[in-house]
């Protein structure tokens, strides 16, 4: 009876034993890695053993630095005229002794793409906006004191293998679309440091509050770990992580047009049908190429009325004549300039329209759009 009683007292008390041991052990783990972390001496485990990368030599290919004790001293060279960088922003540079840390596997580089605004498009001036990025294969939303902490801690990952880190939004203006001049790096118009997480389609949302002046604008993107050191992947060969697009700010919202584009644009211009031919309003050149695209339908109809639809069948154009003709073609004949087909009338043997559309469609000969990218 006694031995039972004691037995069971046992097996009540071995679940709590484990708990404890279990404790211990994960104390103790965290304890020897904290340990790790404080020593000030390198385990002999993590020492690469890297050479220079030319061994022989590569024509065109430069040697890398070697170090025994992984470049832990390489700040030591500097000193003092270049401080190390401690967590600071220091504007006149500095050295960094920190390890990039933990990198990814190449299923989990991340990437990022605009949602809004979109490329090209044409914002109004001084009027708030919010900026839609949507990323992926990264965990943003963890962003350390930037003044205290730059570059401060190793690349960290989540249990995804994902780099935990954030994001920034950068507005830099620029002379023009077609600009060419490199921009400077210490001007922008906006930056943030996104320090929200995405939301469950993977999505960020910035609001410009105060809008942007009239101009022309890059906007991009600037992925980081947590401590703010650009994200560092496993493989040299790989897509864009960060992306930019342009777009127009304007007076009045709406995208400036010009010559073709604004006749089209007032007339209820397909922006979605092909690009037109000639630049010169009403060209007949112009319309016999549109017309052709529709000659093999009226052929048929136009080949018993006169030579020159017979000539226009057999060649699927139909020829492009001026004046009277066209209004009469056009009153009986069935041109669909939005489908990009301009058909012939059979009873008169004339092709319709001037230029082969219609106004809403091509115009003086230039798609319109809404930007030049």
């Amino acid at each position: 009876m006694q031995f039972t009683t004691a037995f069971s007292a046992l097996l009540a008390v071995l679940p709590l034993m484990a708990s404890v041991n279990g404790l211990s052990t994960r104390a103790a783990a965290a304890a020897s890695a904290q340990a790790l972390q404080d020593s000030l001496t390198l385990d002999p485990n993590i020492i690469q053993t890297t050479g220079t990368g030319q061994e022989p030599p590569v024509a065109g290919q430069a040697s890398a630095l070697t170090s025994k004790n992984n470049f832990a001293n390489i700040c030591s060279l500097g000193l003092p005229n270049v401080p190390i960088t401690n967590g600071l922003q220091l504007t006149g540079g500095s050295c960094n002794p920190i390890p990039i840390g933990n990198i990814p596997s190449i299923q989990n580089v991340p990437s990022s793409k605009f949602q809004t605004p979109t490329n090209g498009q044409t914002l109004a001036a001084n009027t708030p906006f919010n900026v839609t990025l949507a990323v992926k294969n990264i965990q943003i939303g963890t962003f350390t004191a930037a003044t205290e902490t730059y570059y401060a801690n190793p690349q960290t990952l989540n249990s995804a293998g994902q780099i935990i880190g954030h994001t920034h939004i950068v507005i830099e203006q620029i002379d023009s679309l077609a600009s060419t001049t490199v921009t400077d790096p210490l001007k922008f118009a906006f930056f943030k440091g996104v320090d929200d997480a995405a939301d469950g389609n993977g999505q960020v949302t910035v609001p410009v509050t105060a809008g942007l002046a009239a101009g022309v604008y890059r906007m991009g993107t600037i992925m980081s770990s947590a401590t703010h050191q650009p994200v560092i992947v496993a493989v040299a060969q790989h897509g864009i992580v960060d992306d930019v697009i342009y777009m127009t700010v304007s007076d009045s919202g709406a995208a400036a047009a010009s010559g073709a584009g604004a006749a089209a644009a007032a007339s209820g211009a397909n922006n979605a049908g092909a690009a037109a031919g000639s630049a010169a309003a009403g060209s007949a050149a112009a319309g016999s190429a549109a017309a052709g695209s529709a000659g093999k339908a009226a052929a048929a109809a136009a080949a018993s009325s006169s030579a020159a639809a017979a000539a226009a069948a057999s060649t699927g154009a139909a020829a492009a004549t001026a004046a009277p003709a066209t209004a009469a073609a056009a009153s009986k004949g069935t041109a669909t300039a939005n489908k990009g087909a301009a058909a012939a009338t059979a009873a008169k043997g004339t092709a319709a329209n001037k230029g082969g559309f219609s106004k809403g469609g091509f115009g003086k000969g230039k798609r319109f759009s809404r930007s030049r990218l």
